[in-house]
């Protein structure tokens, strides 16, 4: 027989896992009652009890059958929640994080030594690109690895994000592959460069709002909409910008600003109806969704950088040493916030 404070304990996590606290406030009512009469450091009355084993085992019917987010088998179920009273679920995520980070960095190395390479600037460049490109990739790695705890609405959105995120790390090998070929700069080059970069960033950004919708969320900001229509305004405006350093066909330019135009807007409806999606959701499923709108922030950060760049400059290589910098620290906080944003995910699904 169980304690009554560790029975209490498994009740109570055992209802932060269901997403909408309020189809399961009823089934609680019996544990409200029982501690609101007897102090459950002590023994309990039989029928105390067995009232309090009947919510747990209606609360894990409800998980089992009725979850919307979370796909629960009675065996998955009963695993983890022993686990998380065992105390074992923390250290679960942390060694593929481990993995993600030590993968990583062994290919920028063997990518930095390339003997095609001429010197120590060419080699960080081409290296330190291709680390922060596999932290991306790896985050959506983190987040693939963690789908199967979820139910199939929710793992489609989310395979929608994980190909929007892999997308966009594979996109950021572009600049220091352009640049050890010594092509960076190119009319035709800055035309191409953001072609998968946008791509990532709809499917990240439908990903996002599939994600909100599923939980809740009823705006015009878990809709497509305000992406559109702002992403039209900007490129009417960047079209009719004058370009004083363009080299190359203008035609080329112009339309490589619209492009860069509709990249810019997409994150921005995500870093707005991620946040509403944080209210609709239980503590337990906080995290992430946090974790996902603050990475929206150095992603908007670094494409809202290189538009400007492409326009004021004519080209995201026409620019001295210093824009490259300031370019490097978005990156490296675009990634690292990504595979947070993947850890945290990968974390909680283990809960």
């Amino acid at each position: 027989m169980k304690p009554p404070a560790e029975l209490v304990d498994r009740i109570v996590y055992t209802a932060s896992l269901a997403s909408n606290f309020q189809d399961i406030d009823a089934i609680l009512e019996p544990l409200r009652e029982v501690t609101a009469v007897f102090d459950i450091s002590k023994p309990l009355p039989a029928e105390a009890e067995q009232r309090l084993l009947g919510v747990q085992r209606q609360l894990e019917n409800y998980l089992v059958t009725e979850e919307r987010l979370r796909q629960f088998t009675p065996e998955s179920l009963a695993l983890q929640i022993d686990q998380h009273m065992q105390g074992n679920t923390e250290k679960r995520a942390v060694p593929q994080l481990r993995a993600v980070i030590i993968a990583s960095t062994v290919v920028a190395i063997i990518a930095g030594a390339l003997p095609m390479l001429d010197d120590a600037p060419q080699r960080g460049r081409v290296g330190s690109g291709v680390l922060f490109s596999a932290f991306t990739v790896g985050a959506a790695w983190l987040f693939l690895n963690a789908l199967p705890a979820f139910t199939s609405e929710l793992r489609r959105a989310f395979k929608i994000i994980c190909l929007g995120v892999t997308l966009l790390g594979l996109s950021l090998i572009e600049q220091p592959l352009f640049h050890a070929l010594g092509i960076e700069g190119r009319p035709m080059v800055n035309l191409l460069y953001p072609m998968p970069i946008i791509v990532a960033s709809i499917l990240f950004h439908a990903g996002n709002l599939a994600y909100v919708r599923l939980v809740g969320v009823r705006s015009v900001w878990a809709t497509m909409r305000p992406a559109i229509l702002a992403a039209l305004v900007l490129s009417v405006i960047s079209w009719f910008m004058p370009h004083p350093n363009v080299h190359g066909s203008e035609l080329l330019h112009d339309v490589t600003s619209v492009i860069w135009a509709w990249i810019v807007v997409m994150p921005i409806g995500s870093a707005i109806a991620l946040p509403m999606a944080v209210r609709m959701v239980p503590e337990l499923y906080k995290p992430p969704i946090r974790a996902l709108a603050q990475a929206m922030l150095p992603t908007i950060a670094v494409t809202g950088y290189l538009f400007v760049l492409n326009v004021m400059a004519g080209s995201y290589a026409n620019v001295d040493s210093l824009y490259v910098y300031i370019l490097f620290g978005f990156v490296v906080c675009m990634s690292m916030f990504l595979l947070r944003a993947g850890y945290i995910f990968n974390k909680v699904s283990k809960y």
